[in-house]
């Protein structure tokens, strides 16, 4: 059974931990079938062995790696007011990514894995 995710966390610090911590434990109770592993090069839960989401802390914040291009969901993170790049959504100490988001991303990551079949 693959650890990397629950390895990943027991290296950081509080409150960093249990920012990222929390935001594994919501996608894990949104799809629960998902599994800890490696995508991209970074401790991930996957969905059919493709990644679905990622968290890891930066020096400047903690990146949120959804998987799947953010585009079109960029205007609601923006609404949000959260910084993001093409994949990834950053959170600046305070900053929480809403629930409805983040399940919004999980949905939709699992959609795309399912189409690709």
């Amino acid at each position: 059974m693959a650890h990397e995710v629950s390895d990943y966390l027991e290296t950081l610090t509080e409150p960093t931990r249990g920012r990222i911590a929390a935001l594994y434990d919501e996608v894990r109770r949104l799809a629960p079938e998902a599994t800890e592993g490696v995508s991209y090069g970074m401790p991930s839960l996957l969905y059919r062995g493709k990644g679905l989401f990622s968290v890891m802390s930066t020096k400047k914040h903690i990146g949120v790696y959804p998987h799947g291009n953010l585009g079109e969901l960029a205007t609601d993170v923006t609404e949000a007011g959260l910084g993001s790049t093409t994949g990834a959504i950053h959170l600046r100490e305070g900053d929480m990514l809403p629930p409805e988001l983040l399940a919004r991303f999980v949905e939709r990551r699992i959609a795309q894995i399912d189409e690709a079949r």
